[in-house]
């Protein structure tokens, strides 16, 4: 069966079934988004009058119920024994009723969620089968689309000119170049939208390949300090894996810099923190907060620091302060956005390696003081 031929079977099964989807995809277009739940209550009414009116609605009772109504009956009578008979019978009637009519009203909207059926709702479908509402959703928004339109266009492509009068001609080129440039379009569109997607494709593969690298140098680094603190030369210099940075120690009511690795050495040597400033800096900000947590100060444009409070040793405090350029994606993605791996982590492992390079200071220094104590014995 050559492409033709296929093209015709189609041609011929979407003349069979135009009349019985267009229908259907009509109802559905005109009832979308109207409120089902009303016509649900309402609807059965017409039916239940018409029970009435020839006297249907005694059939259509289960007799099977009636002991059981029986005995509400007994029961109502004995709240209510101090009422007139008929009243009490009335009441029971109504409530038979009233009962009667929410089993109706569920049948009802079963029917509403029915395909095909008389009391068919868009809306009630969708409420009660979203999975079957789902397969017809499409349809509905394109609000343009008819299989009869479909069919209309697949003649305009296969049935050949009946005559050949230069009006037929130019009617049937026009109808063909009329699907083909549209088709065109479709696939031009489409084109795009895959042009698009590539492109994000890419963008995320080069983050994640810049994020692998990020964390393979850092482990890189990290091993080649333990190796360091294994031979007993790991100093404040090897800490600067991740940016330079300057480290200021909490005394009484000052910041007084310890250490700094790698800047350009203009932060201040002393921080009088009683002193209000104009703009304060981020160890600053760090040093009162007391907390774990970081904060960041813009010194000029195109600056970054992010400092952060750490618990040293014999209760003292410091304060690590991590200096870069905004143009700096792998100091942002350590420090910053978490993208890579939680900030908070980065700042523990500084931690950890501030203390065991504290520790080492405190021992030296016991040990100075105790080789000065036996020279002045």
């Amino acid at each position: 069966m050559d492409q033709s031929d296929i093209m015709r079977n189609y041609h011929s099964y979407i003349d069979e079934i135009k009349g019985t989807f267009d229908p259907i995809i009509k109802k559905m277009r005109e009832q979308k988004n109207e409120k089902w739940v009303s016509i649900a209550w309402k609807g059965p009414i017409k039916q239940v009058l018409g029970y009435f009116k020839h006297a249907k609605i005694v059939s259509a009772i289960k007799w099977s119920s009636l002991p059981l109504l029986g005995q509400a009956i007994v029961i109502l009578t004995g709240w209510y024994k101090h009422l007139p008979l008929w009243s009490i019978i009335l009441g029971s009637v109504v409530l038979l009723f009233v009962i009667y009519y929410f089993f109706y009203v569920k049948r009802y909207i079963d029917k509403m969620a029915t395909l095909g059926s008389p009391e068919f709702h868009v809306e009630a479908l969708k409420a009660r089968r979203p999975a079957e509402y789902a397969v017809w959703s499409t349809f509905i928004q394109k609000d343009h689309f008819t299989f009869n339109g479909l069919y209309d266009a697949f003649n305009t492509l296969l049935v050949p000119i009946k005559d050949g009068s230069i009006e037929s001609v130019l009617q049937y080129s026009i109808g063909r170049e009329e699907v083909l440039e549209e088709t065109i379009q479709e696939l031009r569109d489409r084109i795009e939208e895959l042009e698009r997607s590539v492109d994000g494709l890419a963008e995320d593969i080069d983050n994640s390949e810049n994020s692998i690298s990020y964390l393979v140098n850092l482990l890189k680094a990290v091993n080649t300090n333990i190796y360091r603190l294994t031979n007993g030369i790991l100093d404040f210099d090897d800490l600067r894996f991740v940016s330079p940075f300057t480290i200021y120690a909490v005394k009484e009511n000052k910041l007084t810099k310890i250490h700094d690795v790698g800047t350009s050495g203009g932060s201040v040597s002393e921080i009088d923190l009683s002193v209000t400033q104009e703009f304060e800096y981020a160890a600053v900000s760090a040093a009162k907060e007391k907390s774990n947590d970081s904060f960041i100060s813009y010194p000029y444009p195109g600056r970054v620091v992010v400092a952060f409070s750490m618990k040293m040793l014999n209760n003292e405090r410091w304060v690590w302060c991590f200096h870069f350029d905004e143009s700096d994606k792998r100091a942002l993605s350590l420090v910053i956005s978490n993208d890579i791996i939680e900030s908070r982590q980065i700042r523990r492992l500084i931690h950890a390696f501030c203390l065991i390079l504290h520790k080492n200071m405190i021992s030296k220094k016991e040990a100075t003081q105790d080789a000065a104590a036996e020279q002045a014995n």
